[in-house]
């Protein structure tokens, strides 16, 4: 009888000493899985961190890489409104040259002469700058934007070139019928730099010989031909004057923010 109670009580020691290993082993199993979940919780918010501190480091960058494209974009602007202004004075010689050889108006005047021989100097400088400015903008309307205006930049270009190539044909024309005024080209330039910009163009050829040479059959057609190149040329330019001006206006939204 007493070793059966003694077995008894032996039975419920090894019954109690289990439940408290248990217990212990469930309270190091939950803090470990606590210093576990803490340092995941450490990781991800240094990962946060340092995602924040690039993502702003990049952000920098990009505006940095803006700001020195619109600079280049303002530089743009100036330069497409210079070559508009160009190509309304040529239009203008062009009508008033068509004007002339139809009423043989004496009363019609001109400045300039010479902006019958004229090519256009077209030289944009913010896709020089930087060809590959896409490549480096995150901002997805502006990297559009960009977009847009390269191509916009491509018609121009087009267009200019076809404009030149009649300019080069009116060139050829002039100079085969002897209307350059050779003397009065290097009398009047012979002591200005060749750098200066204030040559008296007016003087290669005369604005009488001119009027004359818009009566001549062959020459009315390369007037017209050079005509029809000069208003795709102008349009092309008002069209990427547009999107200059709306480049600009989204990128100055941009870098206020």
């Amino acid at each position: 009888m007493i070793k059966f109670f003694r077995k008894i009580r032996q039975n419920l020691l090894m019954e109690n000493l289990s439940a408290e290993q248990a217990g212990k082993t469930s309270k190091y199993f939950k803090y470990a899985i606590g210093e576990i979940v803490l340092v995941v919780i450490g990781i991800l918010i240094a990962l946060q961190i340092n995602n924040w501190n690039e993502g702003r480091k990049e952000n920098k960058k990009e505006k940095a890489t803006l700001q020195r494209f619109l600079n280049d974009l303002k530089a743009d602007s100036i330069n497409f409104q210079t070559n508009l202004n160009y190509i309304n004075a040529i239009d203008s010689l062009h009508f008033k040259m068509f004007t002339y050889s139809q009423k043989q108006d004496s009363t019609i005047t001109f400045q300039n002469p010479t902006y019958i021989r004229r090519a256009l100097i077209y030289i944009p400088t913010a896709r020089e700058n930087d060809p590959e400015i896409t490549n480096k903008i995150n901002h997805h309307i502006i990297r559009e934007e960009i977009q847009n205006y390269f191509r916009s930049m491509n018609l121009v270009s087009d267009s200019k070139n076809e404009f030149e190539d009649v300019v080069f044909k009116i060139r050829e024309f002039i100079r085969n019928k002897k209307l350059h005024r050779v003397n009065d080209w290097f009398e009047s330039n012979r002591n200005l730099k060749s750098t200066s910009n204030n040559y008296n163009n007016t003087l290669i050829i005369k604005k009488e010989e001119l009027f004359l040479l818009s009566n001549d059959a062959e020459f009315q057609q390369l007037l017209l031909e050079s005509n029809l190149k000069l208003i795709e040329a102008k349009n092309s330019f008002e069209d990427l004057i547009t999107s200059n001006e709306n480049l600009i206006q989204l990128i100055i939204t941009y870098l206020k923010n």
